[in-house]
């Protein structure tokens, strides 16, 4: 049995998911379920610039810390000042549930008393106290992979569901983006990205995919960043499809707010899948057959999602040119889809 932290009334808990906003999402039931257990103390959470919005107007977080990971790498600068911050704050626990190199060694070079880390990593010289736990295995989801670490603390209740917290005026904004887009209240957003965390259904497909569903009389829409907007109008133009779209009209929580709005979300194995998930809106999700990008490991976390996989058991293509999403049909997708609006 491993052996309890000694955590005092009042002590400051950084917890830090520095990697992609998937991945931060996943985190956010250890991080309550923190809060939960030790309320009087401050939980603060370290993570990425471009992720970090998403866990704006949590009461359960105290502070965010944002990271710009690429300064990390090349900006002596940069770290000197992390570093002074983090001296700043006197935090007395560090949870590091992403092992990323250099902001492990500046949590030692803080001198946080207690560093809790994985063990057997290159990055384990940087902690005091450890998990053993493989997560290359994908035996289990990534959530509760990062469950594992509350071994170390207090037992009593455990978050199981990220939860994200939209504000009034986020939601009226998506609806005015919507409404701009001649979206009616009842609709199915389609993200066609993936940021290059998975492989991907290829963008003709979901274009294809709209069709479908438009012959049946159901209204959808595209969102995506800036540069997946382009792609989005290049290819719709080139197959002279009329698409709806948002992409590249939102920020990160003004797109939460549309996917809460959404009665169906489609999506690759993506950050926008998973926030979509926690805002308790139905997603069906596009997956690789591939044991490490495994739904086990990464599928949404909630009732009444689907899992759209190849039926090839195991992908052995050169994960840069992968065909095997696209064994994935439109007919048959869009008859899930229609599924998951119905409610069936």
């Amino acid at each position: 049995m491993a052996t309890k932290i000694d955590i005092k009334k009042g002590d400051k808990i950084l917890i830090s998911r520095s990697d992609k906003l998937g991945d931060l999402i996943l985190a956010l039931p250890f991080v309550e379920t923190m809060k939960k257990r030790y309320p009087e103390c401050d939980i603060d959470v370290l993570t990425s610039l471009y992720a970090s919005p998403i866990i704006e107007n949590n009461n359960h977080i105290r502070k965010i810390i944002r990271v710009q990971n690429d300064q990390l790498f090349k900006d002596n600068l940069y770290k000197k000042d992390l570093l002074q911050k983090l001296k700043k704050e006197n935090y007395s626990v560090v949870v590091v549930l992403y092992p990323e190199r250099y902001i492990s060694r500046l949590f030692y070079k803080a001198n946080i008393p207690i560093r809790i880390g994985t063990a057997r990593r290159f990055n384990s010289v940087f902690y005091n106290h450890f998990i053993y736990h493989s997560r290359k295995e994908n035996k289990k989801h990534e959530y509760q992979y990062n469950l594992d670490f509350l071994k170390l603390f207090l037992d009593g209740e455990t978050v199981t569901q990220p939860n994200i917290y939209l504000r009034d005026k986020e939601i009226k904004n998506a609806r005015r983006i919507l409404k701009e887009a001649n979206v009616s209240n009842d609709f199915i957003l389609i993200h066609p990205g993936s940021g290059g965390s998975a492989e991907s259904w290829p963008m003709v497909k979901f274009m294809e995919l709209s069709e479908h569903l438009k012959s049946r009389n159901y209204e959808v829409v595209f969102s995506g960043s800036d540069s997946e907007s382009e792609m989005i109008k290049k290819i719709s133009a080139q197959m002279k499809f009329d698409i709806k779209s948002i992409a590249g009209e939102t920020d990160l929580r003004t797109l939460g707010a549309v996917l809460s709005l959404a009665n169906v979300v489609v999506a690759n194995s993506t950050g926008p899948l998973h926030l979509a998930a926690a805002l308790n809106t139905k997603v069906v999700g596009l997956y690789p057959s591939r044991k490490i990008m495994s739904p086990v490991r990464w599928g949404p976390i909630g009732d009444n999602h689907k899992v759209i996989m190849p039926s090839i058991k195991e992908c052995q293509c050169p994960s840069d040119n992968c065909k095997c999403m696209e064994q994935i049909s439109e007919e048959s997708l869009c008859e899930e889809i229609i599924a998951s609006f119905s409610g069936n």
